[in-house]
């Protein structure tokens, strides 16, 4: 990682780590935040399965220039598989790491003993968590305020951030807040990066929220999708070709669809992302293969930087 100095400029420069519970709203905010989609979005549960780092440079005033890299986690909750293990530690191993945590809930659920836990096991590892309540625009004002009471008796947030992650209400002001609360320190990243995701990873997991987006059935540890081949054409256009990994053959069918209508559509929803962000022509080529025990394949975690072990 590259230091940069912008000279006379003073610089702030840190990292923001996204946590809460699954569904909280963490992909949607870091994506609002950094003003461009860098983490994939779903309503199925843990779609977030590694850490991803999205940048925002904020400028405080004409001589003093914010960088705050946020750190879209997993959502955190009590693992029994494998990959869950190493999704949720992949979550706690970035809290010792940054300079704040954000504990992002989403309004409309209820406090339960689960999310408690959470919360104060955060709180031994991090005394200054700021609270951010999403989806503020979800519930009626009377509700809301309830809501508020509660939790701040419950813990003693260093700041409350009421938000809508989808319609951007109230991000500036934690955004402005963050940018503040940066330390003294050069840039980490060149301000043209907006996150440090391999633009491979970024098409596989686009491909992946399309699936999720389109299917119905429950498959978020049932399939994974790789980027096997990458080939930049003489017409700058771009050959993709992915790989779609289920583990019971009874989901290839699901995913084909009728006349693999279903996949055709699939591929055309990600293509069209896809040039969007990377403003060029791609051709996506979209294969199906079982393999049975692809979550007990260590390759499939450091691949995509988890530990196999955790």
């Amino acid at each position: 990682m590259c230091v940069i100095n912008l000279g006379k400029t003073d610089l702030k420069s840190g990292f923001v780590n996204l946590v809460g519970i699954p569904n909280s709203g963490k992909s949607t905010l870091i994506n609002k935040l950094v003003g461009r989609k860098i983490s994939i979005v779903s309503h199925k549960v843990q779609t977030t399965r590694f850490c991803i780092r999205g940048i925002c440079n904020y400028n405080l005033s004409t001589k003093l220039k914010s960088q705050i890299i946020f750190v879209d986690t997993p959502g955190i909750f009590l693992p029994k598989r494998r990959l869950e293990k190493a999704m949720v530690t992949a979550a706690w191993s970035e809290l010792n790491l940054t300079d704040k945590v954000v504990f992002i809930h989403d309004v409309l659920k209820k406090i339960d003993n689960e999310t408690r836990e959470i919360i104060e096991k955060i709180f031994e590892k991090k005394p200054d968590v700021i609270l951010v309540l999403n989806k503020i625009d979800l519930l009626p004002k009377e509700n809301l305020l309830k809501k508020i009471s509660e939790i701040k008796n419950l813990y003693n947030f260093e700041e409350t951030f009421l938000i809508s992650a989808k319609n951007g209400s109230g991000c500036n002001k934690l955004l402005e807040y963050l940018a503040i609360k940066m330390p003294a320190h050069s840039f980490f990243y060149d301000e043209n990066t907006i996150s440090d995701l391999p633009q491979s990873i970024l098409a596989s997991e686009i491909t992946r929220e399309k699936l999720f987006k389109n299917l119905n059935q429950e498959l978020p540890y049932n399939l994974t999708v790789e980027t096997e081949k990458w080939v930049i054409n003489t017409d700058e256009s771009i050959n993709i070709q992915q790989t779609i990994y289920i583990n019971k053959q009874s989901y290839k069918p699901i995913i084909l669809g009728k006349q693999g209508q279903n996949i055709k559509r699939i591929g055309t929803l990600a293509r069209k992302e896809l040039e969007k962000l990377l403003d060029c022509k791609i051709h996506l080529f979209l294969h199906i293969k079982f393999k049975k025990n692809w979550m007990d394949d260590p390759s499939k975690y450091s691949s995509i930087g988890l530990n196999y072990n955790a």
